[in-house]
């Protein structure tokens, strides 16, 4: 069998088995790891301490694990896949499996899971939705005292805590299937290195503390609010379902890309921003791939496609997948962007009343000038207003060279206190500005 991030993914029998078993699927966590061209072994270190014994079948038809998990495969049978598939990371190859693995051959060997049986096994998880909210509960209440005593203690105290002390209650928090809070409490980390940490880490904290808050009022929320809570604990949406509901068609340009690496050991992602020509509404779709290996999908910079964007469900909905898509072959149409940057405040003003948590606000400005002023890299709009841009390697002084000094309309993130320039628009064209650096540092992309 050729296997790719994508078909082992697609063997996860839900998304929390999934999670963690990326997580396992770094260097540290395997010994004994070889292969003898049909078969792979090794030995998993689990982040509890334990060592759980794997094998795995290239063919693809069988798989054993010593561990006692309910689920088939496992993650650290997952956790080995990824490991075979990552680029520049081979295994090595042996002439013969070792005793132990042998031994778990012997063993009646439990085959890959059918179609019927995965979809058997997602109804179940429907079911059991019950039980993993009332975790989720319990572990929204340790997240605030949590807070409280972090706020109590002061920001001092916070400044010198060890790595573990935020690993440690991330920790808790992936037990409490709250993985998406776990992301962000680690986090906290690099923002301690930060030279504005205080702002950052008090920012956090609130951006946690209202989550808290609205959790514990969920069933009294309106459904897309609820969805944007669920989301950001870490509830995950399967494409299937999404692609089932209907999509808003349109002629999309891709007017933005970004790509950088996530906190999961060499996976990437790539973010690309579509501007919808009739609706003028943006929509953000994500890709992933695994050290070297390319994205699946190809979004070429400036390209338009025909096609049904269907948005995840969202208080204030950006992320998208694309449906039915299909070449387009156009001239880059004119796009109305902010005709002011009191526009746009407005209109991000709005967007966070809608969604408190939003991290990444995508924006077409009109009529913006770059310019450096004590040692900052700035934009003006008409006017007198200006906006801070994002400190990203050479992206401002590509604005400015291709701007030459004169209004352009750029295209870029917003994450509450700088811009990322992507691109600009110019003469039926868009040209790129940026490459693989992110402002969101920490920040798993999706939690939008």
């Amino acid at each position: 069998m050729d296997w790719t991030y994508r078909n082992i993914a697609e063997l996860a029998p839900n998304n929390l088995v999934l999670e963690k078993a990326r997580a396992l699927s770094s260097a540290r966590h395997w010994e004994e790891l070889a292969g003898d061209g049909n078969l792979l072994w090794g030995a998993c270190r689990s982040s509890g301490g334990h060592t759980y014994h794997v094998v795995a079948s290239l063919a693809g038809d069988a798989f054993r694990c010593d561990c006692k998990g309910r689920y088939m495969p496992c993650r650290h049978i997952l956790a080995l896949l990824f490991r075979f598939v990552k680029a520049g990371e081979p295994i090595p190859t042996v002439e013969s499996a070792p005793s132990w693995a042998r031994e778990l051959l012997r063993q009646p060997v439990r085959a890959v899971i059918s179609p019927e049986a995965k979809a058997q096994r997602e109804a179940d998880s429907l079911r059991r939705f019950g039980q993993r909210l009332a975790l989720m509960q319990q572990g929204v209440k340790d997240l605030e005292q949590w807070l409280l005593d972090l706020v109590q203690q002061g920001l001092s105290t916070a400044e010198n805590q060890p790595e573990a002390f935020w690993d440690s209650f991330a920790a808790r928090m992936v037990d409490a299937k709250l993985g998406g809070i776990a992301r962000r409490i680690r986090a906290f980390k690099s923002a301690m290195a930060d030279e504005q940490w205080h702002s950052r880490l008090l920012g956090e904290i609130g951006a946690l503390y209202l989550f808290v808050q609205g959790f514990k009022q969920l069933d009294e929320l309106p459904g897309p609010m609820q969805d944007e809570l669920l989301a950001l604990a870490g509830v995950n949406h399967k494409k299937e379902a999404l692609l089932q509901q209907s999509g808003l068609s349109d002629n999309w340009l891709v007017i933005g890309q970004l790509e950088g690496d996530s906190e999961d050991d060499k996976l990437r992602y790539r973010r690309t921003w579509l501007w919808g020509e009739q609706s003028r509404r943006h929509a953000l779709l994500l890709d992933y791939a695994w050290g070297r290996q390319g994205y699946e999908a190809h979004w070429p910079i400036g390209s338009m496609l025909r096609g049904e964007a269907i948005y995840y469900p969202a208080a204030y909905p950006l992320r998208a997948l694309v449906r039915k898509a299909a070449p387009y072959h156009a001239t880059v149409p004119r796009l109305a962007g902010y005709p002011s940057l009191a526009a746009f405040a407005d209109a991000y003003a709005a967007a966070l009343a809608a969604n408190p948590w939003l991290q990444v606000f995508p924006c077409l400005l009109d009529g913006v000038v770059p310019f450096r002023k004590s040692g900052r890299w700035w934009v003006q709009g008409p006017g007198s207003y200006t906006l801070p841009l994002a400190d990203s390697g050479d992206t401002a002084w590509k604005l400015l060279a291709l701007s030459g000094g004169r209004p352009v309309q750029a295209f870029g993130e917003w994450n509450g206190e700088s811009l990322l320039p992507l691109s600009i628009v110019s003469d039926g064209s868009v040209v790129p500005l940026t490459g693989t650096t992110s402002i969101l540092e920490g920040v798993l992309p999706g939690q939008f």
